[in-house]
């Protein structure tokens, strides 16, 4: 099983990097938990180790600009496109910045492929200066991942600048995570073992078109337009 963590961060040393890291090492204990369970129960079988990997947008942000303003995608950023494509989940972490996530992720987003995202388990993770903050991940990146055909997961893993410093029976931080840890291995395990991968059935043309190497689609071939009498109903 793979786990893609893309975070939109400002530094190297942010809280969001350490939030993504933090949802990767506690996906991968509870992995191995998993495993040695299975182990003693059936000894002769053996699970699939976690592949994880760590994606900062900051490093893609000249290109971003780039192909928004020209059209032309990058072989870096095809790469990262083809990673979470290839991923049986994905973990986004963003700063929240005057009540919405930074815009490199929603840039980046925004020129993903079509459907890119289609039946990949999807965690939204957010940090921000208070809770008041806490929804932002919510109200602007859920609906991208749901046109994206993406399965945003009910838990939502938000930390304040408090939930770094005090006790866990105060935040409940650690709790958040595992609880969105939980539901990311239970569907994307089920990706891993039965299922097909994201590159089959989902259309790679993104916001400026179709991507290098794609046939591309004419949307107004007149053989897939559906006659103005049909809409009317007559």
């Amino acid at each position: 099983m793979k786990i893609t963590a893309l975070t939109a961060s400002l530094s190297e040393s942010s809280t969001s990097n350490r939030l993504a890291q933090r949802i990767l090492d506690t996906a991968k204990q509870a992995t191995e938990t998993a495993a040695e369970t299975a182990n003693e129960a059936a000894p002769e079988t053996s699970a699939d180790p976690l592949e994880t990997e760590v994606i900062n947008l900051r490093e893609l942000s000249h290109q971003l600009v780039d192909s928004m303003l020209t059209g032309v995608q990058s072989d870096a950023l095809d790469e990262v496109y083809a990673k979470l494509r290839t991923s049986d989940a994905v973990v986004l972490a963003a700063p929240v910045y005057n009540a919405a996530p930074i815009g490199l992720l929603t840039m980046f987003l925004q020129l993903f492929p079509e459907a890119g995202l289609r039946g990949i388990p999807v965690v939204l993770a957010s940090t921000g200066g208070t809770a008041r903050h806490s929804l932002a991940m919510d109200q602007h990146i859920r609906p991208i991942i749901a046109y994206l055909k993406g399965l945003a997961l009910p838990t939502t893993v938000f930390a304040a600048t408090d939930d770094w410093g005090l006790p866990e029976e105060q935040t409940g931080m650690c709790r958040r995570i595992e609880a969105a840890v939980e539901e990311l291995l239970e569907l994307g395990s089920g990706r891993g073992a039965g299922g097909t991968g994201n590159s089959r059935g989902a259309s790679t043309s993104g916001a400026h078109g179709t991507s290098r190497g794609v046939e591309p689609v004419d949307e107004f071939d007149p053989n897939t337009i559906t006659p103005f009498e049909q809409l009317l109903g007559r």
